[in-house]
């Protein structure tokens, strides 16, 4: 119900660009009272939300505006697009759940077509198991461990791509190369 992404500049840390949607749900239009308490999203904000296709398409927008003002290439366009200013550009996810599970199942079911952009991601989660040795306890515990406060709400889509903006951010700086761990490219 709610499609959100941040653009993180891993060499500043700066959020540069936000993408935030409600995606109107359309076979179970009634939002669960658990699902509003647990995310903060409201009856009227999935009402005046957008289907999922009209969403994606205004992703892929957001997207294709910020690859020329910002001169980035996602990973899978690099060996087709090598421009020497081009900066590379991934998704990062807390675990493979929104784009490996979820976007993949509802694509499928309403049978659209799922851009090939959302194939392939890097999941902080293992990045930060591996890198820290450690087992965090979700994004918050895993922020909490390095010292950082959650900003924001937990489960609200956009805080959580901040945090999670943000998490990648401390990585980085601790000396983490990010790297791609899911891909579904064939």
């Amino acid at each position: 119900v709610e499609f959100p992404a941040v653009l993180l500049n891993t060499s500043t840390g700066d959020i540069e660009s936000e993408f935030h949607t409600y995606v109107q749900p359309q076979e179970h239009p009634l939002l669960s009272d658990f699902c509003t308490e647990l995310t903060g999203i409201t009856q009227d904000q999935v009402d005046e939300g957008v289907p999922l296709n009209i969403c994606l398409s205004q992703f892929l927008k957001w997207i294709e505006k910020i690859q020329k003002e910002k001169k980035i290439i996602f990973s899978r366009d690099t060996l087709s697009n090598s421009n020497s200013e081009a900066k590379a550009c991934t998704f990062v996810t807390w675990t493979d759940w929104d784009l490996g599970v979820c976007l993949q199942y509802e694509c499928k079911r309403k049978q659209l077509r799922k851009p090939a952009i959302f194939n392939s991601w890097i999941d902080l989660k293992a990045t930060y198991r591996a890198f820290y040795n450690r087992q965090p306890k979700g994004l918050n515990g895993a922020l909490q461990d390095l010292g950082l406060a959650f900003a924001g709400r937990e489960h609200s889509g956009l805080d959580d791509s901040r945090n999670t903006a943000r998490l990648a951010w401390r990585l980085i700086c601790d000396g983490c190369v990010l790297k791609v761990t899911k891909s579904l490219d064939k």
